[in-house]
């Protein structure tokens, strides 16, 4: 009681996440460990599940119904997802809040959508760089606004139980340490720096990459794309975009967080099977989402240490890229704007 998570040995070992989130998990600590990770896994999963069917209601038609069972098929075939539940890890929980964060902007509550995701951030940092995607690409400045406001409230509420102590040192030790590549099982394209002798680069890297993802993002939120039907198209596809940026740029990214991508590429997905698509492009984006979300096991076809996810997100990245850029070659005819959400 009342030591610092960060620098412990044994069971606190390894704790990295921002010092606001440790009232949170730390309700699970006051109970056995056999009640503990069984109200953790119904926390987690619940959360899930309400987003899941939040975001289903959010849509009209009959894309409501082909998300969900997009939904729930790439959930059962999720490899990554297998891997964090043998961890317990705080992703799908993290994925589950992001999604509500969507929903309430796609329902005009930005105030609320707002605090879900400082609420994401404050449980786990990465989910920060979603800013790209509320603020720059909707060009909701406002929104930054209310962010802002509302992470000051939750943190300023957690100083009642948290000492202000904690926050200097995961700020000057912590954040510093989770920015540098350190070994070759991170899911992300910075995970070659180590091996080339140049893992102090890779906060540089990871941050010119966000950067350069956050220009593409605000430009192509003014870009029309008069070769569609669905008129949320383009924001899902961002979207999920920006959740495979997070990932791909993650220092220390493992496989588990590839969770996070189950509900934002059903999305995606049940909008592009709406749309006249050609079967090439339809196949590349078939192949990435087997390999960003479907990968059997490390072992998959004898390739163990074959990054299948990186290959994956690059593909699906570089798909969604084509949207922007080559709408023509993707649908086959120019059809009239719908309002479907």
């Amino acid at each position: 009681m009342h030591r610092n998570p960060y620098n412990q040995t044994g069971p606190a070992a390894g704790f990295v996440y921002p010092p606001t989130s440790l009232p949170f998990y730390g309700m699970f600590a006051s109970f056995d460990f056999r009640i503990a990770s069984q109200l953790w896994f119904i926390a987690y999963f619940s959360v899930f599940l309400v987003a899941l069917l939040t975001l289903a209601l959010a849509i009209k038609g009959e894309r409501r119904y082909l998300f969900a069972s997009l939904a729930v098929v790439l959930f059962l075939t999720s490899y990554p997802l297998l891997v964090l539940m043998q961890w317990g890890q705080s992703d799908l929980l993290i994925a589950g809040v992001t999604i509500l964060a969507l929903v309430g902007e796609r329902l005009n509550h930005r105030l609320t959508s707002a605090v879900l995701l400082s609420i994401a951030t404050l449980l786990k940092g990465p989910a920060v760089v979603l800013l790209i995607y509320f603020v720059l690409f909707r060009r909701d400045f406002r929104y930054l606004g209310y962010y802002l406001v509302s992470t000051l409230l939750i943190v300023g509420a957690s100083l009642l139980v948290v000492p202000v102590g904690l926050y200097a040192y995961y700020l000057g030790n912590v954040v510093p340490a989770l920015s540098i590549a350190s070994n070759a099982e991170t899911q992300s394209v910075v995970r070659y720096l180590p091996l080339l002798g140049m893992s102090k680069i890779s906060p540089l890297v990871s941050a010119v990459g966000v950067v350069l993802f956050g220009y593409f993002s605000f430009w192509a939120g003014s870009k029309p794309l008069p070769t569609i039907s669905q008129r949320m198209f383009p924001a899902d596809a961002m979207f999920l975009m920006n959740v495979l940026v997070t990932l791909q740029f993650n220092p220390r990214n493992a496989s588990y967080e590839y969770v996070s991508v189950i509900l934002p590429l059903a999305l995606f997905l049940s909008t592009l099977l709406m749309e006249h698509t050609k079967l090439w492009y339809l196949t590349l984006v078939g192949l990435s989402t087997f390999l960003v979300n479907s990968v059997v096991s490390p072992e998959f076809l004898g390739l163990r240490t074959f990054p299948l996810e990186i290959i994956g997100n690059l593909l699906l990245t570089f798909s969604i890229i084509l949207i922007y850029f080559r709408p023509t070659a993707i649908f086959r005819r120019v059809s009239k704007m719908s309002g479907s959400v």
